[in-house]
């Protein structure tokens, strides 16, 4: 009787996840799974499964015989090749199977290089004196400012225009463009309104990148558009591919970074003995930055769709399941990670999976690193003291952690 409880107990759990909007702390809900299955059958998700246990997560992640969940989730619509967003999303890098996604993959790999990235070192630098210059103004008078509309957005936004070769004045509107766009990714939890509005704005934003590809076509930059252009004209992409790729590596270079800035401030303040740890100790930022991404994981999870059968935390699953890999979950196993919801910013096993794993790996990881690592610190220095100034207002897209609007209000 107590196991049927709890069955749905998680039951229950599984189906507040799945329905928008997100909550802020979904962690608990996780926990309640976990145990009652680290590889949990749903009948709530129609009998694919929920998989909450980090062992089982990673080791999903890099499993063979897997195909793209989302991609067969977002193709279950039968409209969705008349949805503009949906076709392009479709043919996103994170959402194609082998061959397509290895030849892509490469593509990408090619021009969005370790050496690529670790160039841009004081430009990310620069750009963040910039943005915090601009807090500081904001902030003057002891005025509570939204850290999201002007630091936690508006910096990786501009680190990956730069690199793209989007013009300045244009990275924000490209952003709430491709913000109306991310609202359908999630494979299905979205509304009617959603999507048209997904639809035409990504409309729009095909046609500024058309108008930046036919600039770069007639004149090279340093830049990776230019780089995607060369890679189209030896034949490795097709325009469809072109418009794909360019217009990911412009969403994966600040999604991850955007919620992580404003998560991560956010958990600080309810934090303050790690706060004033990391103040007084700079050089532990790398693990801090780690633990921050395990603690509130800016991208709560994934889906992949079994292509043969296969074994998974002691079950035998048949082809055809989906399994959906809970990775915000597996960032809170105690079996992994002791004291799994405390904030421990010298935490020596924080070998988590936000950034997922085997070949779909995430391709901005590194850039999304050197970006918090360079703002944090910078912020900390900064501003002795950070308070919440208002009432902060949650993401609500499904799978998202992070902020639509973080006031805070800064002392010098």
């Amino acid at each position: 009787m107590t196991l049927d409880i709890t069955v749905q107990e998680a039951e229950a759990a599984i189906q507040r996840l799945a329905t928008p909007p997100m909550i802020p702390d979904p962690y608990p809900l996780y926990d309640t799974i976990r145990r009652v299955g680290r590889v949990f059958e749903s009948t709530t998700l129609g009998g694919a499964y929920a998989v909450t246990g980090y062992k089982e997560v990673a080791a999903a992640a890099k499993m063979g015989g897997m195909r793209n969940g989302v991609r067969a989730a977002a193709m279950q619509r039968q409209d969705w090749q008349e949805h503009e967003s949906l076709r392009l999303f479709l043919r996103a890098l994170v959402n194609l199977d082998a061959p397509e996604h290895t030849a892509m993959r490469e593509v990408a790999a090619a021009i969005f290089t370790p050496n690529a990235i670790r160039a841009m070192r004081e430009s990310i630098e620069q750009l963040a004196d910039r943005y915090l210059d601009d807090l500081a103004e904001h902030a003057s008078g002891g005025n509570a400012v939204d850290l999201v509309e002007v630091v936690s957005s508006p910096f990786p936004v501009a680190v990956i225009s730069e690199m793209l070769g989007v013009p300045a004045n244009q990275g924000m509107l490209f952003y709430k463009l491709a913000n109306d766009w991310t609202r359908v990714w999630g494979g299905g939890n979205y509304s009617d309104e959603d999507l048209a509005q997904a639809d035409a704005s990504v409309t729009e934003l095909r046609g500024y990148f058309d108008e930046l590809i036919r600039e770069r076509r007639s004149r090279r930059r340093d830049d990776l558009i230019s780089a995607l252009v060369d890679q189209h004209e030896a034949g490795r992409l097709d325009d469809e591919d072109l418009m794909a790729l360019a217009t990911f590596l412009f969403i994966s270079g600040f999604e991850t970074t955007t919620n992580l800035i404003s998560m991560g401030l956010y958990t600080l303040l309810e934090n303050p003995d790690q706060l004033r740890l990391w103040r007084e100790n700079p050089d532990i930022t790398p693990s801090a930055v780690e633990e921050l991404l395990r603690h509130g994981t800016p991208i709560s999870g994934t889906i992949r769709l079994t292509a043969e059968p296969i074994e998974l935390g002691g079950l035998q699953i048949p082809p055809g399941k989906m399994l959906f890999l809970m990775t915000a979950g597996a960032n809170r196993d105690p079996e992994q990670f002791p004291d799994p919801d405390r904030l421990d910013l010298t935490r020596a096993d924080g070998a988590h999976v936000s950034f997922g794993g085997g070949a779909h790996y995430c391709l901005g990881a590194n850039l999304s690193r050197m970006e918090a690592q360079v703002i944090f610190p910078a912020l900390l220095r900064r501003f002795p003291t950070i308070e919440v100034g208002g009432t902060p207002e949650f993401r609500t897209a499904i799978g998202l952690h992070g902020f639509e609007r973080l006031p805070v209000v800064l002392g010098k």
